[in-house]
C-alpha cells in the first residue's frame, strides 16, 4: 500500500496514477442533433469539432460563413471546436438544435448560442472569461500570501462559483451530465492555479522552497481520475494538467540541479523530466500519447541542437506504442533537423504578381528574411506587413520578402495583394504549396526565417515581433 509521502516524487505519481474518484459523466443517448452557425471575419473556410479521439468532424463554411450540420447518434458530452488560433468546448447532446454565432475578432467575447442547450453552452462560455479576467489580478494580489491564505482564497473562488452553478441548475432544466462537466471545469480551474503558486511565490530561484508547502495544499490530487480520455474535451482540463506537470518537472529538475535558478525551461533536462512525469501520470494511450508528443512536439520546433531533438525523440518513442503518433514526431524531428542554422533551406518554386515562375534562389541575393502568411488569416497578415514595413525602413542591407500559402490555383492572393496595397515586388507565392508546407514546417503558417545570400539558414524560426528584434537583426548585419 503507497504511502501518503508527498515530497516522493514518484509516490505522488503514482497516487496520481492510481486515483480513480472523479466521478464519470459519460451517458448514452439517441437521436439526431443539428450543429449551425456562422462565423463573422472567418480565418478559413471551415471549423473542426473534435471528441476526445481526436477530429470528429470538419465542417466547411458558406460563402457567408455560415454552417449546418446535421448527425444522427452523437454521444452526449463535451466536444472542442476550433478555428485557427482559437478553439473552445460546446456541450452537444441527442436531439439537440443548437447554433452558435461568434466574430474572431473578438472570440469568446462574441461567442453565443441559441437553441435547445443554448443556456448551458452561454454558461460555459461565460464561466471561461470570468476565469480568464480573474487571473491577473488573483497574481497580482494573492500569489504572494502565505499558502494556508492562497488555498483558502482558492477554495472559497470555487466555492462561489459551485453555488452560482446550483443557483443555474435550480433555475433551469439541465442534463446531470453537462452539470458534471461544468463542476469539473470550476475544480480544474481552480486546482490549476494551487499547481502554479510555488513558482508565482517563491520564484525560479527560490522555488525548492516550496517544500515547507503543506501536505494539505495539494489534497485535491488525492481524489483525482485525471487519467480519462473524456476530459479531453474540458477546457479547463488541458491547463490544469499542463499546470502539474510543470509543477512536477520544474521541482524534479531543480532538486537534480541543487537549485531552481539552475533550470533552464527550454532545454533537454527539464523537457525530458516532463515526458518522465507524463509516463508516470497517465497509463491510458490516448493521454499519454497526447501530452507526449505536444510535449515533444513544442521542443523539436524551438531546439537549434540535433542531437537534443534526437535524444529527447528517443525517450517519446520509447514511452508510445502507436505507429502513427511515433512516425508523425519522427517526421517532424527530421524535418527540423534539416532546418537547423547551417543548413540549406529547400529551393522552392514561386511566382510573382505576374504569375512569372521562379526558384527562391533566383530571387535572393543578399540576407533575407522570408515572412509567411496566409490570407485566411487576415489579422496576422496586416499585422506581419506592418512590421515588416517598418523594419524595411531601418534596415535596407535586409531584404524582407513575403512567401503567401494560399492555394496558387485561385487569385486569392492576388486579390488580398490589391487589397492591402502591398508591395508587388516583395511578394511572392509558393507554386505547390502542400509539400513545401511540409519541408518548411509551416505548421502554423505564421513563421519567419533569416537565410544568407546563399541560401543557407541563419535563423530558422526568427520572431520579428520580439521587443529585442532590432537588436538581433543588427547582431546578424554585423556579423
Amino acid at each position: 500500500m503507497l504511502k501518503k509521502i508527498y515530497s516522493s516524487f514518484f509516490l505522488v505519481l503514482s497516487l496520481l496514477a492510481i486515483s480513480a474518484v472523479f466521478v464519470s459523466c459519460e451517458e448514452t443517448n439517441t437521436g439526431t442533433t443539428y450543429f449551425t452557425g456562422k462565423i463573422i471575419n472567418p480565418r478559413n473556410n471551415f471549423i473542426v469539432l473534435k471528441d476526445h479521439q481526436g477530429v470528429h468532424d470538419t465542417i466547411r463554411l458558406n460563402d457567408d460563413g455560415s454552417f449546418f450540420k446535421k448527425y444522427e447518434s452523437l454521444p452526449a458530452g463535451l466536444y472542442t471546436f476550433t478555428h485557427p488560433n482559437e478553439y473552445q468546448s460546446i456541450y452537444l447532446a441527442p436531439g439537440d438544435s443548437i447554433s452558435m454565432r461568434l466574430n474572431t475578432r473578438a472570440f469568446d467575447e462574441t461567442l453565443a448560442f441559441s437553441g435547445s442547450h443554448n443556456k448551458e453552452n452561454n454558461y460555459l462560455i461565460n464561466l471561461f472569461t470570468r476565469l480568464e479576467i480573474e487571473n491577473p489580478d488573483l497574481w497580482n494580489h494573492y500569489k504572494n500570501k502565505s499558502p494556508k491564505e492562497f488555498k483558502s482564497y482558492i477554495d472559497s473562488m470555487r466555492h462561489v462559483e459551485h453555488q452560482r452553478l446550483d443557483d443555474f441548475v435550480e433555475e433551469h432544466h439541465l442534463d446531470d451530465q453537462f452539470i458534471c462537466h461544468a463542476q469539473q471545469v470550476i475544480d480544474f480551474a481552480g486546482w490549476s492555479k494551487l499547481e502554479r503558486y510555488a513558482y508565482a511565490h517563491y520564484g525560479k530561484n527560490n522555488f525548492l522552497m516550496s517544500k515547507f508547502i503543506p501536505e494539505t495544499f495539494f489534497s485535491h490530487r488525492k481524489d483525482l481520475d485525471i487519467d480519462n480520455p473524456a476530459l479531453l474535451n474540458n477546457y479547463a482540463y488541458r491547463p490544469y494538467v499542463n499546470s502539474l506537470i510543470s509543477h512536477l518537472a520544474f521541482k524534479r529538475t531543480a532538486t537534480e540541479l541543487g537549485s531552481g535558478k539552475h533550470v533552464n525551461r527550454n532545454d533537454i533536462k527539464y523537457h525530458s523530466n516532463r515526458l518522465s512525469v507524463i509516463d508516470s501520470l497517465f497509463t491510458t494511450a490516448t493521454i499519454k500519447d497526447n501530452f507526449a508528443a505536444n510535449n515533444t512536439r513544442n521542443f523539436i520546433t524551438s531546439s537549434r541542437s540535433s542531437k537534443d531533438i534526437n535524444t529527447l525523440l528517443d525517450q517519446f518513442l520509447s514511452i508510445t506504442e502507436n505507429e502513427s503518433v511515433k512516425n508523425q514526431i519522427t517526421d517532424i524531428a527530421a524535418t527540423y533537423i534539416s532546418l537547423n542554422p547551417g543548413n540549406m533551406i529547400p529551393d522552392i518554386a514561386i511566382h510573382n504578381i505576374n504569375r512569372e515562375q521562379m526558384s527562391l534562389s533566383d530571387r535572393i541575393n543578399k540576407l533575407s528574411v522570408l515572412f509567411f502568411w496566409s490570407d485566411n488569416d487576415r489579422e496576422y497578415a496586416i499585422k506581419v506587413h506592418d512590421q515588416i514595413r517598418d523594419l524595411r525602413k531601418k534596415y535596407p542591407e535586409i531584404d524582407f520578402v513575403g512567401i503567401n500559402l494560399d492555394d496558387s490555383n485561385t487569385d486569392q492572393w492576388k486579390m488580398a495583394n490589391e487589397r492591402y496595397k502591398f508591395d508587388h515586388n516583395q511578394e511572392f507565392q509558393i507554386v505547390n504549396t502542400s509539400p513545401v508546407t511540409h519541408k518548411l514546417a509551416l505548421r502554423n503558417r505564421n513563421r519567419s526565417m533569416l537565410i544568407d545570400d546563399k541560401m543557407m539558414i541563419v535563423d530558422p524560426s526568427i520572431n520579428i515581433f520580439h521587443y529585442q528584434i532590432e537588436t538581433t537583426l543588427l547582431g546578424y548585419i554585423n556579423k
